[in-house]
């Protein structure tokens, strides 16, 4: 791919030399792997997601970053988007059937379909967004597949947690407990525990991701034992622990979204996942012949994959002038957190476990 991206910059040059000159230089496509100016075959680039778009969420985030790579690539990104999975596989092998060169899919409903294909076509370069496929003594050659890492991401929402909380004592609500949910809840708990040692963390699920009653009433129950700072990871179910956060007026973080509004006075961080720098990076990496193939690759907070936002945290001073002291130091100790991660002066823990302070402690 980099003799193409040389190809494509010289021919730009030539046809700014040949604009300037007067010349007539035809016409000429790079859409749908067509032949650019120079001559060369442009490649073939398909995303195909598994859900819709127009969610303000993962699917529209991964269909901007391959709008972005477009923008700096001069490549064409075909997308599409299959919601039946028993398409799955026939929609992914139509695209190596059509000579596609590289293949996006998105999360692991669609993991068995892609390495069917991935078999199959050992030429077609696929990008796993949010996959496990190289693991567990499997390899896959022509596969980059993709893992998310959010307990670095939690690791800084409990440092801040527990710098802002009065009582010492903090509280994660999930929407079930799952792997990636038990180590991000792991994650909060180490970083509150790097603030404070003696800091409690109470955490409990709501085994739904679509029960904001059943989760109010969780986060009112934490309330009541004295938790003044709330983390979420619980989908549309952390609306009601906002709501309850909002109206105790104790601290709260959400999961994924900027749900500031619902609580002005509380609202400090969330867990920000950019699933268009997955995509763009694929595309990158196969423009420019550096396709990690064969790899198992971590998205985090080194790889600016997850983010926390803290200038959440500087609006909540203003909010709250009689805190700002506090919630200045804070947001030191959230910085301090995000650059001893980025550079590896801390190593969070990978822990899929279910959470418990108790073995936390004894890491």
């Amino acid at each position: 791919m980099k003799k193409w991206m040389s190809m494509l910059l010289a021919a730009g040059m030539a046809l700014s030399l040949l604009t300037a000159c007067g010349g007539n230089t035809g016409d000429s496509s790079t859409a749908d792997g067509t032949s650019d100016a120079s001559g060369e075959e442009a490649p073939k680039i398909v995303l195909i997601s598994n859900q819709k778009s127009g969610d303000l969420g993962p699917v529209d985030a991964m269909f901007e970053g391959a709008a972005r790579a477009e923008a700096d690539f001069g490549v064409t990104v075909k997308t599409m988007e299959v919601t039946d999975a028993a398409s799955y596989e026939e929609e992914i092998r139509a695209m190596g059937k059509e000579g596609y060169d590289l293949i996006l899919t998105t999360f692991s409903p669609m993991t068995e379909a892609t390495k069917a294909v991935a078999a199959d076509y050992p030429d077609v370069k696929f990008a796993a967004i949010f996959q496990n496929i190289n693991v567990d003594g499997e390899t896959y050659a022509n596969v980059w597949d993709t893992e998310y890492r959010g307990e670095e991401c939690t690791y800084v929402t409990g440092a801040i947690a527990a710098t802002l909380s009065e009582s010492g004592v903090l509280g994660y609500i999930s929407g079930d407990e799952a792997s990636g949910v038990c180590e991000a809840a792991s994650g909060f708990m180490q970083g509150a525990l790097s603030v404070n040692p003696d800091v409690d963390v109470k955490f409990m699920s709501v085994n739904s991701y679509e029960d904001p009653a059943k989760a109010k009433e969780i986060a009112n129950a934490m309330i009541a034992e004295g938790v003044d700072a709330i983390q979420t990871d619980a989908g549309n179910s952390q609306i009601g622990v906002i709501e309850a956060a909002n109206k105790a007026g104790i601290y709260v973080s959400g999961d994924v979204s900027d749900n500031s509004a619902l609580c002005p006075n509380g609202f400090y961080a969330y867990m920000g996942i950019d699933f268009g720098e997955n995509v763009y990076q694929a595309i990158k990496y196969f423009v420019e012949d550096s396709f990690p193939g064969g790899e198992h690759g971590y998205m985090n907070i080194a790889s600016g994959t997850y983010y926390v936002d803290l200038t959440l945290l500087d609006a909540l001073a203003e909010a709250l002038p009689e805190k700002a002291e506090t919630i200045a130091a804070a947001r030191e100790v959230g910085e301090k957190a995000i650059e001893a991660i980025q550079n590896g002066e801390i190593e969070v823990v990978h822990d899929i476990e279910p959470p418990s302070m108790d073995r936390v402690r004894n890491y």
